[in-house]
């Protein structure tokens, strides 16, 4: 039954961050239209800035989703109910009062990081960001409850719901209200998904209409765990501030929409695996109360078949970037382009750590967690400072993505050394051919990219060198043991469905 429910949870994953890239690359296509590069850059500030707030979170949305499963599989349902009580009322509280007193503090640095012709736009729009990331934090702790009881494909179906209905909010608003009318939309939106979190939250834990039980032992528990995760929900939170800020001291608000475009362009790229890889968390959980034995078993064959889907996926990015220049933003772009390309490798080598990442989570060992986005914050303050100076908006970049490879390989490589998992396994033997056929590919795509690109038409040239690489790469996935072992899993699950029904 649980691998049923992995598989799933997997697959729905996976659909749900692909409607989310078709929703958010129409939306942003929309708003390139509709207020420009400059205001898409100045929403982007004033998130990041604005997302500090969420320091007051302590880390315990993350920790719901480790103890829910914990007291599910003792059969503890009454105490299950107490922690997402006491985890939602507890955020709402300290996020309400970290939003009022930071407020001024986030205004003072939207002024030294905004044009002073832009800042009474981003000063408007504030208001309602502050109130959007309250209303998210609140839904993220009944989000974790779903993870926890390992209904990750219903928090999924939620989101896939909430970004469509920001996307018609959005294209309906928008021009009629400008920058503004976004932050209606998310709003509207966040409401929405925070009401129906809670009501699917309820059909499977029993728990109130509103939450009132605050639990002062179960609180100590969650904030015990929840230590190493406000570490890491710090540092997470100001490496893109500080990241967007520097950006926009040494390169301008395009430069900082571009790389808003880019970064979230291949974030939801990747988290088409680190999706489907986090649904291990519950799991492994599960695993280290009843088998703690088989969690080394289940880590080599997460990150196996992570490396498989990844090292191609991001590799095809590479080569679209040109392409996806032209469909996106209507024109070749290059600082898009470098951007992509520069954070296409920082966010492979991040997400190969994954699945070590996300068994310490299950397991409940976060130190090497902690150290890891400690490693990539500050090396990013200071890698940042120093190559914008000399090299502006690509120098940034690069210092971004020299923190993450870093920063991310601090968790894979302890995690092997402390379970005595040879380091040769980061390079699985039987994928090694095709990591060098996507070097390869890469290569020589850019060099007749170059080469010849200004001579033809440069969609269909880009076009044919894509479909050239990928019927290179697909072949060899075809061949790949770990395709024969991943269709042999789905096709006794769904056999075994079918049997039990």
């Amino acid at each position: 039954m649980q691998k049923r429910q992995i598989l799933i949870n997997a697959i729905m994953s996976v659909v749900q961050i692909i409607v989310m890239s078709g929703v958010l690359f129409i939306l942003y296509r929309f708003l390139l239209n509709i207020i420009g590069v400059e205001q898409l850059g100045i929403w982007s500030l004033v998130l990041a800035t604005t997302s500090v707030s969420n320091i007051a979170n302590l880390g315990l949305s993350g920790s719901v989703v480790k103890f829910v499963a914990k007291y599910i599989a003792r059969e503890e349902h009454e105490k299950v109910s107490r922690v997402i009580q006491t985890a939602a009322i507890s955020i709402a509280l300290f996020i309400g009062i970290a939003v009022l007193i930071g407020y001024p503090v986030i205004k003072w640095i939207l002024g030294l990081v905004i044009p002073d012709k832009n800042l009474s736009l981003a000063i408007s729009i504030l208001p309602y960001t502050v109130v959007s990331l309250w209303i998210m934090t609140i839904t993220s702790v009944f989000q974790a409850g779903l993870d926890g009881n390992q209904r990750i494909y219903l928090r999924n179906i939620l989101l896939m719901g909430g970004s469509i209905l920001y996307f018609l909010l959005a294209i309906i608003i928008t021009p009629l209200h400008g920058l503004i009318g976004l932050a209606y939309a998310q709003i509207i939106q966040n409401i929405t998904v925070l009401l129906f979190s809670w009501i699917l939250l309820k059909r499977y834990i029993p728990l109130p209409i509103i939450p009132y039980q605050w639990d002062k032992g179960v609180f100590k528990e969650i904030v015990g765990y929840s230590i190493n995760f406000q570490v890491i929900s710090i540092t997470q939170m100001l490496c893109d501030p500080i990241t967007k800020a520097l950006l926009s001291k040494f390169g301008g608000l395009s430069i900082v929409g571009y790389y808003e475009m880019a970064n979230r362009m291949i974030l939801q790229f990747r988290a088409l695996i680190v999706s489907a890889n986090q649904v291990i968390v519950p799991a492994i959980a599960d695993l280290q109360e009843k088998t703690p034995e088989k969690i080394r078993s289940a880590y080599l064959t997460s990150y196996r078949l992570v490396f498989y889907f990844a090292v191609p996926l991001f590799s095809l990015i590479i080569i679209c970037t040109p392409l996806i220049s032209e469909l996106w933003i209507g024109h070749y772009e290059k600082i898009f382009v470098i951007f992509a390309i520069l954070l296409s490798i920082g966010w492979l080598l991040n997400t190969l750590s994954a699945p070590a990442y996300f068994s310490n989570l299950g397991i409940g060992t976060l130190r090497w967690n902690v150290m890891s986005h400690i490693v990539i914050s500050v090396l990013n303050i200071g890698l940042g400072f120093l190559l914008g100076i000399f090299y502006d908006g690509i120098g940034i970049v690069a210092a971004w993505t020299i923190s993450l490879a870093l920063g991310s390989s601090v968790i894979h490589i302890s995690y092997h050394l402390t379970h005595k998992i040879t380091l040769l396994e980061l390079l699985p033997q039987a994928s090694r051919k095709i990591l060098v056929l996507c070097l390869v590919g890469i290569f020589f795509s850019f060099l007749i990219q170059n080469r010849f690109n200004h001579n033809v038409n440069g969609l269909l040239f880009n076009g044919l060198i894509i479909f050239i690489f990928s019927i290179i790469i697909f072949f060899s996935l075809w061949l790949h043991p770990v395709q024969r072992q991943l269709m042999r899993w789905i096709r006794n699950e769904l056999l075994n469905r079918k049997a039990e029904a």
